[in-house]
């Protein structure tokens, strides 16, 4: 499928490109190749100036160390004359003295200083660490020593000293040599304010591979190995550069090695190549970018022009088409409309028939010729009339496409439903008023309406019981939810009658069940005749038990109501042997609530129900209802 789709956008891209003129096309890619060409020249350009810039910060990075080496090493060289000057074997107590008074003057270069013989016997020191007469092998051999020279680091009392030997010739008898322990803490601090970047590196070497300094320091334990290169350079007094792997890091590097003019060492600048790298890459970056992008814009001018040529050809052919389409599909819909079933009709804005075809004789018994250029207002029942006139106001408006019920007048006088579909249109960029499609639906129509009585007729046995006629359970339980919502937004009273036919299962055993069904309908016959208010609602609450709901009315214009229905009771004057009076009579039970939204109904009912039981345990064809005024119930 992949395969499929990459040939078939190849394919469409060289038809795209056989528009395009071949002159212009190889200039195209001449340009393309021109602008990857002279991209490559700049990337390389580029990496050469890096080097060349890069190569001088070494070289100049390999004389600033070799300066910050040579200038404390000449300043040290200058105090060790003055300390030679203190330096007699008649008061070795003074000698001392001065020297550790030169030392202290000078702690931050000078760690301690020395005098021994020429079998390494300390003759003085400035530092406990040597005492007088002891051997100071660290240091290195002293005899007959007749220029400057650097002993190896050694550590003393946690810090690293470099010696310097130089010597003082025959006093007293004796071959002395002072030796100047130098502070290595010094040197690399003047040495790393060099480093512009972690990965540098600064060594101090002498001629023999002797590392004396190195920043960064090498950590315990790392190999400190200096490369035959570097000891030959540094042999043949000369200054070289080049590249090499560092046995210390692993690292490939640029290194600039450089003989001291004025001590016997070499100093060695080392700076990763991968610098170099990091310095060239986002100018190379940049050039591929700035490439990339001429060759993109250049690309979509291209397609662009080739894609429009394409275009041209196309629309001409389509034109070419166009004509005879149009014609093509004239005669299609003109065929359509004339032998569709549905009315095709344009109408415009003032209402004017404009066309119609020739269905509306079948649907309306109207010719064409009676509609075309006639006002159609007469065609509207007049109840739909306002209503289609306010659709063909969105209309004007280019609200899209409107479907809509109306009745059409027939040619016999009768009116006929119809479903309108309609459309605005226009003709030259102006409205032209809309476009109807008519479709005869009385079948529907009339279908609709017999379903709607028969949902209705259902909706109404679902909701009345079917022994009393009135409202059943269900009924009544909605009823009294939405009527409790409404008391509580209306803050209202609420009430509630519970009825209930007095020694009912007697009467049933005696006279049996068809007589009890007849007296429950004449029950709630007389309970609804009771009732005045069109809100007030009377229900079968189940067996021989009824409920009245009351809205808006108080607990005691429900007991009023309540004290009604038990005399109309009672007045039927139904014959019962059962009863105490001789006739059937019913208790009331009565409650009455101010319902709130975050309350339940139910309590209402508990109360009616509790008020029921307490007519009946007082006798029964009473009214039950919480006290009330003293003087309505005397009355009662």
């Amino acid at each position: 499928m992949e395969q499929r789709r990459g040939a078939s956008r190849f394919g469409e891209m060289r038809r795209l490109l056989a528009y395009v003129p071949r002159r212009l096309a190889v200039l195209s890619f001449a340009v393309m190749a021109g602008i990857v060409l002279a991209a490559a020249g700049l990337i390389d350009l580029a990496w050469e100036q890096v080097n060349r810039v890069e190569e001088q910060s070494v070289w100049n990075l390999a004389l600033s160390a070799s300066d910050d080496f040579n200038l404390p090493m000449r300043n040290a060289l200058v105090k060790l004359d003055q300390f030679m000057d203190d330096v007699t074997l008649d008061n070795t107590s003074r000698s001392r003295a001065h020297l550790e008074a030169d030392v202290r003057a000078n702690s931050e270069l000078f760690g301690a200083l020395l005098v021994v013989d020429s079998q390494n016997h300390v003759q003085v020191a400035t530092s406990g660490q040597f005492n007088a007469g002891s051997v100071a092998s660290s240091i290195g051999p002293a005899v007959a020593l007749d220029e400057l020279a650097f002993g190896p680091p050694l550590a003393v009392g946690g810090e690293t000293w470099l010696p310097l030997v130089r010597p003082i010739g025959e006093v007293g008898g004796r071959y002395l040599t002072v030796v100047a322990l130098l502070r290595l803490s010094y040197f690399q601090a003047h040495l790393n304010k060099l480093r512009r970047d972690p990965g540098v590196v600064i060594s101090v070497i002498e001629q023999d591979g002797q590392r004396l300094i190195r920043v960064p320091a090498l950590l315990p334990g790392v190999p400190s190995a200096v490369t035959p290169a570097i000891i030959q350079a540094i042999t043949a007094d000369e200054t070289l550069m080049f590249d090499a792997r560092s046995r210390v890091d692993h690292i490939e590097k640029l290194m600039v090695v450089m003989q001291d003019s004025a001590f016997p060492v070499g100093v060695v600048a080392a700076v990763p190549l991968s610098e170099f790298f990091q310095i060239w890459w986002p100018r190379a970056a940049t050039i591929v970018a700035i490439a990339a992008l001429l060759l993109l814009v250049k690309m979509f001018l291209y397609l662009a022009l080739a894609t429009e040529l394409y275009r041209r050809h196309q629309a001409e052919a389509r034109s070419m088409e166009a004509v005879e389409e149009a014609h093509r599909v004239g005669a299609q819909y003109r065929l359509l409309a004339d032998h569709c079933s549905d009315v095709i009709i344009h109408i415009g804005f003032d209402r004017v028939c404009r066309y119609v075809s020739p269905a509306v004789e079948h649907m309306l018994g109207w010719t064409k010729t009676e509609l075309v250029g006639r006002d159609t207002a007469f065609l509207l029942h007049p109840e739909d009339a306002e209503l289609l006139h306010e659709e063909v106001q969105f209309l004007t408006k280019n609200s899209g496409p409107l479907c809509s019920r109306c009745r059409q007048l027939h040619r016999d006088g009768h009116y006929v439903w119809v479903e309108a579909n309609m459309q605005a249109i226009e003709v030259g960029g102006k409205a032209d008023g809309f476009v109807a499609s008519l479709r005869d639906i009385s079948d529907r129509i009339e279908a609709e309406e017999k379903l709607a009585a028969a949902a209705a007729e259902m909706a109404k046995l679902a909701a009345t019981d079917q022994l009393t006629g009135i409202a059943n359970r269900r009924r009544f339980s909605e009823e009294l939810a939405r009527q409790w919502r409404q008391s509580a937004r209306e803050e209202l009273p609420l009430s509630l009658l519970l009825i209930d036919v007095d020694f009912f299962k007697p009467y049933n055993d005696s006279y049996g069940h068809q007589a009890g069904d007849e007296v429950l309908k004449a029950v709630a016959a007389t309970i609804v005749a009771a009732l005045h208010r069109p809100a007030d609602l009377a229900a079968r609450w189940g067996g021989e038990e009824f409920a009245v709901l009351l809205p808006a009315t108080d607990i005691g214009g429900a007991i009023g109501v309540a004290e009604i229905v038990r005399s109309a009771i009672e007045a039927l004057h139904t014959p019962h042997r059962g009863a105490v009076l001789g006739y059937l009579t019913a208790s009331v039970g009565v409650a009455t609530a101010y319902p709130c939204r975050n309350q339940s109904s139910e309590p209402l009912v508990a109360e009616a129900d509790a008020n029921l039981y307490e007519a009946k345990r007082r006798g029964r064809n009473r009214v039950g209802a919480p006290p009330t005024d003293p003087v309505l119930w005397a009355g009662m």
